[in-house]
């Protein structure tokens, strides 16, 4: 039987854990890619569940190992999704989420962005927060934010697909030009429990290892931010627990009273 396989490592994960998204760029080929020119902008169900775009995009070994790495085997295949379609100058969009996954910790869903042609800064490109997934935010509340500093523009080659934790803050930058801008937008979803089950060298399952504090992140936030990842982490290897640092100075209190 033909399987997915994994492509992330240990590393890997702990790199989406803290920033809520996988880049793969210029992945698919020019030629599926130019199959995209004439595809209608809106819902796009029957190019998405077609037998091209399933080969060519959905089980393609590098998008559908991503995938297996995070979400486990036997993950839902995309059978609809959306063609998001810009041809003239556009304000943009204000920074909004579309989900969160269960309580903020768990991944259960990935939301994909894959662009046919290649994107540059005038043609408005997806700008996305990376660290941004796990905030249990209203939708409405995030919308006044202009620029904020850590913020990513996709300007990729033609053929990127990127992989979202459902919830990372995103938004269409602003378009300067007329050219035709394009993202297909689709998601995977899960069925199988958690484990870790991706690349690893060892059955020992390590200590979540923090990634640097993001630009727009307070002292104070990145400290939630580490409890966040830690059980995002322990949750998809299969060791969900409530989280509960220690400061470096502390010691319980039956480790002194049984001294």
């Amino acid at each position: 039987m033909i399987q997915i396989r994994p492509t992330l490592d240990d590393d890997g994960v702990m790199d989406f854990v803290a920033s809520g998204l996988v880049v793969l760029e210029g992945v698919i080929d020019d030629e599926f890619n130019r199959r995209c020119d004439e595809l209608e902008r809106g819902n796009c169900d029957a190019f998405i569940a077609s037998a091209g775009f399933t080969r060519q995009v959905l089980l393609h070994p590098e998008v559908a190992g991503v995938v297996r790495s995070l979400l486990g085997e036997d993950f839902l295949v995309p059978r609809g999704g959306h063609h998001h379609y810009f041809a003239e100058p556009y304000l943009g969009q204000t920074w909004h989420s579309d989900g969160l996954s269960g309580s903020g910790y768990d991944v259960t869903e990935l939301q994909c962005y894959y662009y046919p042609h290649s994107v540059e800064i005038e043609d408005g490109p997806t700008m996305v927060l990376p660290g941004s997934h796990c905030r249990a935010v209203d939708r409405e509340a995030i919308a006044h934010y202009g620029d904020i500093s850590g913020q990513v523009s996709l300007t990729v080659p033609a053929g990127t697909v990127v992989l979202t934790r459902y919830g990372i803050w995103h938004k269409a930058g602003a378009k300067t030009n007329d050219r035709p801008r394009s993202m297909i937008k689709f998601s995977y979803h899960r069925t199988a429990a958690p484990r870790r089950d991706w690349l690893c060298d060892s059955s020992v399952h390590p200590a979540y290892s923090d990634r640097p504090r993001l630009d727009y992140v307070t002292e104070v936030e990145s400290y939630r931010d580490r409890v966040r990842r830690i059980r995002t982490w322990n949750w998809l290897c299969g060791a969900d627990g409530e989280v509960h640092l220690r400061w470096e100075q502390s010691q319980r209190v039956s480790e002194l009273l049984n001294t």
